[in-house]
């Protein structure tokens, strides 16, 4: 008899066996004992039964039987009613929740320490602030070595993403350029184009039946992995009920709930707040996905669709496992790093540029230039100054600058006298800000040469000139 009937037959009988034993008034009283009798029963030549745990990740118990080289599973706890899976099930749709109001997925190559810290980050916050913790966390895990690592070991080894693999690339190196949106904007397209290439064969369906048959296929293959593709009865290979048992599935179901929930969720249901749908991307109807931490989520995202076609066509294309840095990566790590170098420099030189005409750099939509100007503020405060107040006798306490890095104050101090001095980045500064320091400093200075001064201080009494060109008082002496 070909060897595929005789599985065949086989697989006929053990379901025999498996309807008998949920006759059991308990599953629980099945063992060994009783199913090698059955078994012979039926006219099996048993080689071999014991009673041991199966499954990965969270092993239940079974009777394990051998017969004729094929091993089949006869678990001795419920599929339904069995409290351990009902409670690993519940924890597991929490962790899903908060997922979801974070707008992602359970993570791969991501250690359990770092997923625990993000969880408890973001379960008890507001949608708002939940991804604002979010994007902090993740930016300390997603790092620029991590995304090198996605590119050039996971995208480019994919057989679905290996065709995109040069954009993807030139999108990491085009974003640490300082090209941020447009690269955000050439990875959304790919993702589409991910997903259709591994469904193929499921072309003509809708997105959301696309993906469903591209998940379900992957947790398939996890299921029969997870039994050692030994036979079990089908209702502990259902994505339900590995959902909480199997950590493949509930990572490949959470990313099933993200592609359809947020990326490709119908533009007048989407309610998060991201804003990365493929949908009001591609009608602009917002821009607000234009956004560091959006970049971070695409790259991630695209080799997380790796490890999917990996599961959908048994592949092994993209690991579980994040591996070491190889070649590839490292040196796509140290060329984003020399365009990051690169763009710095030439943001300096923008900025001196425009502050040349008393400007500030307008902002992009990724970055409103408040951190390179806090910078250079901080910088020339220091330089000039908190330095000649202390060459003047002051004792001198710096602040902080404000939100858009536009004014800052220092507070200098002695012999029983305290002056206030304020400092802001560029003569063309809003006539109320120079009417707030007024009320408190005995001069507003500002970095670079003057521009239309008379016509931003209208009004304002105290010495208003370049920080470059005063010269500090003498600190009084004290008694």
């Amino acid at each position: 008899m070909p060897e595929k009937s005789t599985d065949a037959v086989l697989r006929k009988k053990f379901k025999g066996l498996w309807y008998r034993a949920l006759k059991l008034s308990n599953l629980s009283d099945l063992n060994a004992e009783m199913v090698a009798v059955w078994a012979k029963d039926i006219g099996l030549e048993v080689q071999d039964v014991v009673e041991k745990p199966v499954g990965a990740f969270s092993p239940i118990p079974a009777v394990v039987l051998t017969v004729g080289g094929v091993t089949a599973y006869f678990p001795t706890v419920s599929a339904t009613n069995d409290p351990v899976w009902a409670e690993r099930r519940r924890a597991h749709e929490r962790i899903a929740a908060i997922w979801s109001k974070a707008e992602w997925f359970e993570p791969l190559w991501v250690p359990r320490g770092q997923i625990g810290s993000l969880l408890a980050a973001v379960e008890h916050r507001s949608k708002e602030e939940a991804i604002k913790q979010f994007d902090f966390h993740i930016s300390t895990i997603y790092t620029l070595a991590f995304q090198a690592v996605c590119i050039a070991q996971f995208i480019s080894k994919s057989r679905t993403l290996a065709p995109f693999y040069p954009i993807v690339r030139e999108a990491y190196l085009a974003f640490y350029a300082g090209h941020r949106a447009s690269s955000i904007a050439a990875l959304i397209p790919v993702m589409e184009g991910a997903l259709q290439r591994i469904s193929v064969e499921n072309g003509n369906l809708h997105v959301e039946q696309q993906i469903d048959r591209v998940i379900d296929r992957a947790c398939g293959l996890a299921a029969r992995v997870s039994f050692d593709r030994n036979w079990v009865p089908e209702e502990y290979t259902t994505k339900e009920y590995l959902y909480g048992q199997d950590e493949r599935v509930f990572i490949f179901e959470t990313f099933r709930q993200w592609l359809k929930d947020v990326f490709f969720r119908n533009t007048d249901k989407y309610e998060g707040v991201t804003w990365l749908n493929r949908h009001l991307f591609a009608h602009g109807t917002s821009t607000v996905w234009a956004n560091d931490g959006n970049f971070r989520r695409l790259v991630v995202a695209l080799a997380t669709f790796g490890v999917i076609e990996s599961w959908h066509d048994e592949s092994n294309s993209v690991p579980l496992l994040l591996p070491e840095m190889n070649n590839d990566s490292v040196l796509l790590w140290q060329q984003a790093q020399l365009q990051a170098q690169g763009q710095l420099a030439l943001r300096m030189l923008e900025q001196q540029n425009y502050q040349k005409y008393g400007q500030i750099v307008p902002p992009r939509p990724t970055d409103d230039g408040s951190l390179l100007r806090k910078a250079h503020l901080t910088d020339e405060c220091i330089k000039d100054l908190v330095r000649p107040l202390r060459d003047a006798g002051w004792d001198v306490e710096m602040g902080e600058p404000d939100e858009q890095a536009l004014q800052m104050k220092v507070v200098a101090r002695g012999g029983g006298t305290e002056i206030h001095v304020g400092l802001l980045y560029s003569c063309a500064t809003a006539p109320e800000i120079y009417r707030e320091l007024a009320k408190s400093c005995v001069a507003i200075l500002y970095l670079g040469p003057p521009d239309r001064q008379k016509e931003f201080t209208p009004g304002i009494s105290v010495h208003v000139g370049p920080v470059a060109g005063w010269q500090p008082p003498r600190a009084p002496v004290g008694d």
